[in-house]
């Protein structure tokens, strides 16, 4: 069967994709391009952690990662690990644009200085915990999304464009910019939409019962079995698993957690690919 065939033309999805190293977005753009020619509607969600320790390294500045005391790895962001965490936003949108424009896709950034979509709180003091003991870090600009506004995605749609949205809000305080969670925002951007689906792509296949044996990923669930889900979910696939519990309580019918090294990671994650997500 030719991929064009088995294609199902699907309504409103959200799709994200993790910054870190190992993601692949080429096959991701491609999905895209072919699927929005189709005439289905996707905003892409992009993060952008691997580009940021990469500028964090050029610049001297040593990430500083910390483990909140209910087990989430965030990163600490003070003004300056703001404004290189935009830079290195900036830099991954741009090679998102360039290779999407080789594919005959036009995408664009909907960065809230410019287009307010997604509005968040700050959350000014991190608590960490190192050996047993919790540290405080004051000064941080990192947050979290309180609300998204569908209204220039909508627009961005309505003139032929694929919405795209850095991890990047506006503080409900001051206005200023906020680094937010890529998988929290996608869910978001989900429900305010009324999304048919929000798939989140990472390098790592779904979730796994097991996270150190690829073969025990748990294909399909539902939010009665929860308490099970979190019980697997380890390091960064437990925001993943937030953020799709986020999706579902505002009706998203179904989050879809996929590896995003596939070559048509769209198709494979919808067609039972990876961990399929439901009320």
């Amino acid at each position: 069967m030719k991929g064009s065939e088995k294609m199902k033309t699907l309504g409103t999805g959200v799709v994200k994709i993790g910054g870190a190293r190992g993601n692949n977005v080429m096959p991701l753009l491609k999905d895209l391009a072919v699927r929005t020619k189709r005439g289905e509607k996707w905003v892409l969600v992009h993060g952008a952690s691997g580009s940021m320790e990469d500028i964090c390294i050029a610049s001297g500045l040593e990430p500083d990662y910390v483990i909140s005391p209910s087990g989430f790895r965030s990163r600490y962001v003070g003004e300056k690990e703001r404004d290189l965490f935009e830079f290195a936003c900036t830099k991954f949108s741009i090679d998102l644009v360039s290779a999407a424009a080789l594919l005959g896709l036009w995408a664009l950034p909907l960065y809230p200085q410019y287009f307010p979509s997604a509005f968040g709180k700050r959350k000014d003091v991190l608590r960490s915990v190192e050996n047993g003991r919790i540290r405080i870090l004051r000064g941080n600009y990192s947050g979290k999304i309180m609300s998204f506004n569908p209204e220039w995605v909508r627009k961005a749609w309505s003139m032929g464009a694929l919405p795209m949205l850095p991890p990047i809000a506006l503080s409900q305080e001051d206005k200023s910019p906020l680094n937010v969670d890529g998988d929290r925002l996608a869910a978001a951007a989900a429900g305010a939409l009324e999304g048919d689906m929000l798939v989140i792509l990472s390098n790592v296949p779904g979730l796994l019962s097991d996270p150190s044996d690829s073969a025990s990923m748990i294909r399909k669930a539902d939010l009665s079995q929860w308490d099970r889900l979190e019980k697997c979910a380890e390091g960064n696939m437990k925001r993943k698993l937030l953020a799709a519990r986020e999706a579902l309580e505002q009706k998203v019918q179904r989050v879809f957690i996929a590896d995003s090294r596939e070559e048509e990671p769209l198709e494979k994650a919808l067609s039972g690919g990876g961990t399929m997500l439901c009320h």
